[in-house]
């Protein structure tokens, strides 16, 4: 029953018995009743009008032929009019009825009986032979045509009075007012019967009910009721009985089970006792675990900056040859994933232990995030995953936050999603979630393609130590803990992370997308200004629709005119009809198929602004230089648009500066002594003089012997935390005694070198008399940032101008350098190991090519010329570069020319490799004043 019908049941007392008496007996009775009345009202009103008529019928037809005569005794002699009426005087006889009359074909009255009418008689069917009733005023007028000719005719009418109709419907009234009241009365008596008999008991038995309680249950129940309510009466009263004495029996066992609980209270303390102290057991061992797991990460770290460090001082050395390269690359390859996953076990016992705190400091958010992609984008081009980054207009640039750990999160989750993308795109989104007072709630969303994730592997994907499943840890590898650590560092960040299935929200999609949110302090006094570039015209073709409607959105923010096409021929069509200044034009390409014809295409139609957009790694540089072509970058950034926009060269030398230290003497302290020997070589490359000492009382007596000595004292100490007999810390401790004890002695700085890394030992380590904290493996700008905060005074900054010297006087033709260090990712040290690679490769090339020329092997000389040409693409030769590809594609006419070779072929072969020989020559002896000045 629905809620309005219960409402209307209460209000009418329906659901009380009286109530439905009244509506299910009284009421039906009373409706049936006044239908059956009103029934009976119209068929007796309808039988006395159909008697009625009857009579009409009757009289008409009697002096029909009596009213024709009449008629015609009118018509022959009108002065018999009295005559006339004497035929009709007997019409008058008839019960009931007024008067009658003779209307001619005219409508006039030719004879007419009975009362005088002023309204005269009512309008009638003239063409009817019998009409009636018709109803004029309180009776009914009937008539019926009677024909004088065949071309003259009249009507006969008369009006019978409705009087008797009347009385006989008030008779039927008067019959069905005297039923109805009778019935009402009897139902009444029958009414008052029943609640006597029945519900009256049934009243007083609900009284009774209701005096009843726990205490008076034992009292007698009055039964003066009959018939089945006196039966019913009886059963309550027994029931009664009945709950009495089960309420007693439930007394006394609830007494009882009160003294048990009462027992089994006393028992659960105990117990709770007990499983306090497992509880306090149990945190001790996680907190043990936790510090188990800090040890041991510590002593993983300790022989890995070993390995790190001779790795890099091996790999700094000119004399390698190729092999020795590749393994040492392989090996430092292999020691950065275990430093990786050290670092993840480290980051899990600090998040365990409750010792991982973020620091707070301002950050470039926008570069920051594309640091990340820029630094994953090698992974993504090696398995051509298109890469795009959308950072929305209204969040701010610069922020207050952890960049570390935010990077990390994000690194983590864009590593994931490369990992499993076998193809397709990988898109990075970063919008406002909720702003406040100060401080702004960012959401950033990873978007792939890959393989995606069953409703299982997700319940378990944030969880330690775990992964989708079995097959995917095989082929892909890894910890589990990624996610994990991410999961934590987000909750620290005060924000959420998550994982969205891309079919759930298009069944076209596939792949999946993890988001996080994280609150940053923001100053609202930055105002986010976009630049503008009204004068501007970009014609752009990129064939992945995400970059597209990135660069879409940027230029339209940057009142940029923008013209986008839909595929290269489309390109092609509107160079043609380029109306704007090429200076003001700009022609954005997509990296695909065959850069170089694509790039001779367009050179051919269009000579302005060009840029080409891909991977950093799939860009040749000397072909770009070689059709005056910008790169930018895969993925797009707001910075390179501008800055391509302005038509500022990103690569330009900014003066770096390089250290000399020169005068500086240090003393390192640790008990291992490969990472001492790494570390007196990391410092002897800056001119830095070195003391060791292998353990904290050698560097004791150390300092002593030099002070009783008045020798120089150190400029810095690098000290080792965990040492046997006497720690770091005790060793500081005793230096700050020591120092205590001298006059005018100058604070002799100590740096802490440790792998235990958790929140609180930097301040641990402060207190104790530390200056600053560094964690291993200790890389050598590590050192750099040390040696120049620490030693102010003493460390001697020289600018490159020598090598710049150098730089400059050499050939670019011969070797380009700054095109080198762009090829080489902008990193110094990567191009000095390829230049290395390629002058290595140099003997071994020739002396080949030299046995394939006589031996008239030429279509092997043509792969080694290939080979050779390939090397030369990841550093900045272009005559050699040039001088090869010529050779090659000499060499390759005899191929697909299908001919032997002749004198003259071979004639030629023999001078272009004597060019060769000569440009080679030039490249070894600029690329060894570059590596001289690097290695001094």
């Amino acid at each position: 029953m629905s809620n309005i019908n219960k409402k209307l049941f209460k209000r009418l007392h329906l659901n009380h018995a009286y109530g439905q008496l009244i509506a299910l007996i009284f009421v039906p009775i009373m409706v049936l009743a006044a239908v059956g009345a009103g029934l009976v009202l119209t068929e007796t009103s309808n039988a006395a009008r159909a008697q009625q008529k009857q009579m009409a019928i009757a009289i008409l037809t009697r002096y029909e032929m009596l009213s024709e005569v009449a008629l015609q005794q009118l018509n022959t002699f009108p002065w018999q009019y009295e005559q006339a009426r004497s035929y009709m005087q007997n019409l008058l006889n008839e019960k009931h009825l007024l008067r009658t009359a003779i209307i001619d074909s005219q409508g006039r009255s030719r004879l007419s009986m009975g009362y005088q009418d002023q309204a005269g008689w009512p309008s009638f069917p003239r063409d009817a032979a019998f009409f009636g009733p018709i109803q004029h005023k309180d009776s009914h007028v009937y008539g019926l045509r009677i024909d004088e000719s065949q071309s003259q005719y009249a009507w006969l009418l008369i009006e019978l009075d409705n009087q008797p109709l009347e009385i006989a419907r008030y008779r039927v009234m008067t019959v069905l007012i005297t039923t109805g009241l009778l019935t009402l009365m009897l139902l009444l008596l029958c009414l008052n019967f029943y609640s006597r008999r029945w519900i009256a008991p049934m009243y007083e038995i609900r009284m009774q009910l209701q005096r009843l309680n726990a205490d008076t249950l034992d009292q007698h129940m009055v039964i003066n009721s009959t018939g089945e309510l006196r039966l019913l009466q009886r059963d309550i009263a027994n029931v009664v009985k009945r709950l009495h004495f089960s309420f007693l029996e439930l007394k006394e066992h609830t007494e009882q089970t009160e003294d048990d609980l009462r027992r089994t209270l006393d028992t659960l303390e105990v117990q709770n006792i007990t499983y306090r102290q497992a509880r306090d057991q149990a945190i001790s061992a996680n907190q043990s675990k936790s510090v188990f797991l800090a040890n041991i990460s510590h002593e993983l770290r300790t022989p890995l900056n070993s390995i790190d460090g001779f790795i890099h001082l091996l790999l700094r050395q000119g004399n390698l040859s190729n092999e020795q390269n590749l393994y040492l690359q392989t090996i430092r390859k292999s020691s950065a994933h275990l430093l990786a996953l050290i670092n993840d076990v480290l980051d899990f016992s600090k998040i365990d232990a409750g010792k991982l705190e973020l620091e707070t400091a301002p950050f470039d958010l926008e570069e920051a995030i594309y640091d990340v992609m820029d630094m994953l984008s090698p992974l993504a081009a090696q398995k051509q995953i298109a890469m795009a980054f959308y950072y929305a207009d209204n969040v701010p640039k610069h922020v207050i936050g952890d960049a570390l750990r935010f990077k990390q999160v994000l690194t983590n989750l864009i590593s994931n999603a490369i990992k499993f993308t076998p193809d397709g795109e990988i898109i990075v989104r970063a919008r406002i979630e909720h702003e406040d007072i100060g401080q702004s709630m960012i959401h950033f969303s990873v978007q792939d393609s890959g393989i995606g994730l069953s409703g299982t592997d997700r319940k378990k994907l944030f969880e330690s130590f775990s992964q989708g499943d079995a097959s995917v840890t095989r082929q892909f590898g890894g910890t589990g803990l990624g996610l994990a650590i991410s999961k934590q560092l987000v909750h620290l960040m005060q924000g959420q992370i998550g994982f969205e299935d891309n079919q759930e929200r298009a069944p076209t999609e596939k792949g999946s997308t993890f988001w996080f949110t994280a609150v940053f302090s923001i100053d609202e006094d930055e105002i986010i200004v976009h630049p503008r570039f009204a004068n501007k015209h970009v014609v752009s073709y990129l064939a992945h629709p995400a970059t597209a409607n990135v660069l879409r959105h940027y230029l339209e923010n940057y009142q940029v005119q923008h013209t986008e096409t839909t595929s290269i021929l489309d390109l092609f069509s509107r160079l043609n009809h380029l109306s704007t200044p090429e200076e003001d034009t700009w022609l954005i390409v997509d990296h695909s198929g065959d850069t170089e014809a694509l790039l001779k295409e367009i050179r051919s139609r269009y000579q302005g602004n060009l840029a080409i957009y891909g991977y950093q790694m799939a860009l040749d540089l000397s072909m770009l230089n070689e059709y005056r072509t910008r790169p930018l970058y895969q993925p797009l950034s707001r910075g390179a648009l501008i800055q391509l926009l302005n038509n500022e060269n990103p690569f330009e030398d900014t003066g770096t500066e390089v250290f000399d230290g020169q005068g500086l003497h240090v003393l390192a302290v640790d008990d291992h002594l490969p990472n001492l020997i790494v570390l007196e070589a990391l410092l002897g490359e800056l001119n830095v003089t070195t003391t060791k000492a292998l353990s904290g009382q050698e560097a004791l007596n150390i300092l002593q012997e030099r002070i009783e000595q008045d020798a120089k004292p150190f400029d810095l100490v690098f000290m080792d935390i965990q040492m046997p007999v006497m720690s770091g810390i005790d060793t500081t401790r005793a230096i700050r005694s020591l120092e205590s004890t001298l006059d005018k002695h100058k604070r002799l700085p100590i740096i802490a070198l440790t792998a235990h890394a958790l929140a609180d030992e930097k301040q641990n380590l402060l207190k104790v008399g530390m200056d600053d904290y560094v964690t291993k493996p200790i890389q050598i700008e590590q050192i750099i940032q040390i040696l120049t905060h620490w030693t102010t005074e003493n460390f001697n900054k020289v600018p490159a101008v020598e090598k710049a010297v150098v730089i400059e006087a050499l050939d670019p033709l011969v070797l380009d350098w700054q095109q080198s260090l762009m090829l080489a990712a902008n990193k110094e040290d990567l191009a000095l190991d390829l230049l290395r690679m390629l002058l290595d490769s140099f003997a071994t090339e020739l002396h080949e090519m030299q046995q394939l020329i006589e031996l008239e092997d030429f279509p092997q000389l043509e792969h080694v010329l290939h080979r050779l040409y390939g090397a030369t693409r990841y550093v900045g030769t272009p005559s050699l570069q040039e001088a090869t590809g010529s050779f090659e594609q000499f060499v390759s006419t005899l191929r697909k020319e299908r001919r032997k070779a002749d004198d003259a072929f071979i004639q030629e072969v023999l001078r272009r490799f004597d060019e060769l020989q000569a440009v080679i020559a030039q490249v070894e002896h600029a690329a060894e004043q570059i590596l001289n000045k690097h290695t001094q």
